[in-house]
């Protein structure tokens, strides 16, 4: 039985033609699961019983399992979800000033083994399926009950999204369409360490899709030593590209301030240096404590400092105090569900 969230548009009208249902069929279909997120078959009201008992002896519309949820006092929701082998995902809900944002993962652990990142120390163990990436949005979705207001998606969970784009790509295709999820791309943003192939892969498939860079070093050799990425995929050459390409929206890089690593007024003139140029705005993350990492969050002067001089120098910044750090869903803090997590 196939699991319905994991197919293409292409692949739902091609199984549909093969069970002899129309093509209407498909559409009508889609609104009911993705965009009204309804997957009980008695509420498909303008389906024919005859067609909804084909579609139920064909296709699999459970989603994936919700077994543990945090909730900090600012609103902020860590859900550990648990997949079909077993394995665990963790996705966040952020509750916004007019909206609420969607951090949501795209593979099980990561291999990117970032210092400062718990989701690095799990090492990777396989990438998710469009399914898994689709039931995330839409377990959140329901989490909020009758909200209909605007939802922001940020792939900035567990994972590196470009080590994973076959999958991503379906799944934003899905997301952005107005017949399925009906999110507009310009209400996504996609997070990346810099695999340069499949950057410019989602830009010309998603040119209207936010990228939020994590620059994370004042230059290559100190970037390589808090992410090893970077000996494979060299800062020059990512920075090279932003340059080289007009696009609709500023790039946000994103700077992850490490007490005594990288958050001096040196390394603030080389990242000045670096980004010029470039149409784009940075965020300072101040590190967010794991229990993976002997990193230290820098003081708040360090903090401003670092931040004013940039301003001085003409860019636009902003300070990322992380909400949900105190149940561990912040920035770098994600880990399967691994350390304080109430499971219910």
């Amino acid at each position: 039985m196939q699991w319905f969230y994991d197919l293409s548009k292409f692949e739902i009208e091609k199984s549909f033609q093969n069970l002899g249902l129309k093509s209407f069929v498909s559409t009508q279909l889609s609104a009911w699961v993705l965009n009204k997120n309804v997957n009980n078959h008695n509420k498909w009201l303008n389906i024919s019983k005859k067609n909804r008992e084909l579609l139920i002896n064909n296709f699999s519309f459970s989603l994936n399992k919700i077994i543990g949820k945090d909730i900090d006092e600012n609103g902020t929701r860590k859900f550990l979800i648990e997949l079909d082998d077993g394995n665990k995902i963790e996705s966040v809900l952020i509750k916004e000033r007019s909206h609420f944002t969607f951090c949501i993962s795209t593979q099980v652990g990561c291999a990117l083994k970032c210092s400062f990142c718990a989701t690095g120390h799990m090492g990777l163990k396989r990438d998710l399926s469009t399914g898994e990436i689709i039931s995330q949005i839409l377990l959140l979705k329901r989490d909020l009950g009758k909200y209909e207001g605007k939802i922001n998606l940020v792939f900035m969970g567990m994972g590196e999204p470009l080590l994973n784009y076959k999958n991503l790509r379906k799944a934003l295709y899905l997301i952005t369409d107005e017949k399925g999820i009906g999110i507009s791309p310009k209400r996504i943003t996609v997070s990346t360490a810099g695999i340069l192939k499949n950057l410019k892969r989602l830009e010309d498939d998603f040119p209207n899709v936010k990228i939020s860079f994590s620059l994370n070093g004042s230059d290559n050799e100190q970037r390589g030593k808090i992410m090893p990425i970077s000996k494979k995929e060299h800062i020059d050459d990512i920075l090279a590209y932003f340059r080289s390409k007009r696009r609709k929206h500023r790039i946000t890089f994103e700077y992850v301030l490490i007490d005594g690593i990288n958050d001096d007024r040196e390394d603030a003139k080389k990242v000045s240096s670096m980004l010029r140029g470039i149409p784009s705005k940075i965020n300072i993350i101040p590190y967010n404590p794991n229990d993976f990492s002997n990193y230290k969050t820098p003081s708040k002067v360090k903090v401003d400092e670092f931040t004013e001089f940039l301003s001085e120098m003409g860019h636009t910044v902003m300070v990322r105090w992380s909400k949900g750090k105190n149940i561990k869903s912040a920035c770098g803090q994600l880990a399967g569900g691994h350390g304080n997590y109430n499971v219910s």
